[in-house]
């Protein structure tokens, strides 16, 4: 006889009719509550590890309309469900639904023109798993090569969180205003591009979130950095990891050991 067999008969032995139904039906419940969760820790364990196996992590998406999308300098309002193209040679396009799911297709490929990154709708997925890696959490997800340096990123902020980041952009900007310098390019001229895009994202009609997506990808025979601190473009993708400084990594890695886990 097992232990509920036990319980069962000592509840039958020694109370009541009434009692014994209230007492098993108390029994049953607890007993549902355990199996539930025990089951549902299980389904969660089970996701992550199959993300882990195939380098794949959900997109997060947004709450309410309307939005703004910021790919570098470049900030486009998104006031209603639909699709969005960049006019600055972004590798993906994406629907944002009436729910606030952000479906995004295209890929990033490496300097040997092999694919590195997919967007699959719902999901990002790492295809060279030996070189980059991926983590996220509810409102970021990331990914880094063998060095740790963030080669692509798609994260969601408040409103409150984006204006809070302009007051700190330019004592940041003055830290990789050199390295952008020795790329041939017009520092002061990104930021001011930046700052007045900004102004014009959150005029008029009030922005609820900001989709940022930052990147490195190659347009044409120029590699780009798409970062918070603009497009910069140059020659090389070495010369683009340089830039890379530009992007503050997110996560903790190897991303399957600390799924979820922000840098500190």
């Amino acid at each position: 006889m097992n232990i509920f067999e036990s319980i069962i008969s000592f509840l039958k032995n020694n109370v009541g009719g009434s009692i014994f139904s209230v007492a098993l039906a108390v029994i049953f419940y607890f007993l549902g509550v355990f199996s539930s969760e025990y089951y549902y820790a299980r389904s969660q364990r089970t996701a992550r590890h199959l993300a882990n196996i195939t380098r794949s992590r959900p997109i997060p998406f947004v709450w309410k309309f309307p939005v703004v999308i910021e790919d570098g300098s470049n900030m486009q309002e998104i006031s209603a469900p639909r699709r969005y193209h960049s006019a600055f040679g972004c590798p993906f396009s994406f629907f944002i639904s009436q729910d606030g799911n952000i479906n995004l297709r295209g890929v990033i490929r490496d300097a040997e023109g092999n694919i590195v990154i997919e967007g699959t709708g719902d999901s990002i997925r790492v295809i060279q798993t030996t070189n980059y890696d991926i983590n996220s959490d509810d409102k970021a997800i990331e990914v880094v090569d063998a060095h740790q340096r963030p080669v692509f990123q798609l994260m969601v902020i408040s409103r409150e969180e984006f204006i809070a980041e302009r007051a700190q952009r330019r004592s940041k900007f003055k830290l990789i205003y050199q390295k952008i310098e020795a790329a041939g390019i017009d520092a002061n001229m990104i930021l001011e591009t930046i700052e007045s895009q900004s102004d014009k994202a959150l005029m008029g009609e009030e922005i609820k979130e900001i989709i940022r997506l930052l990147y490195i990808a190659k347009h044409g025979d120029i590699w780009r950095v798409h970062s918070s601190f603009g497009i910069i473009p140059v020659k090389s993708l070495e010369e683009a990891k340089r830039l890379l400084i530009t992007i503050t990594r997110l996560f903790c890695y190897p991303g399957y050991s600390h799924p979820g886990k922000r840098v500190q």
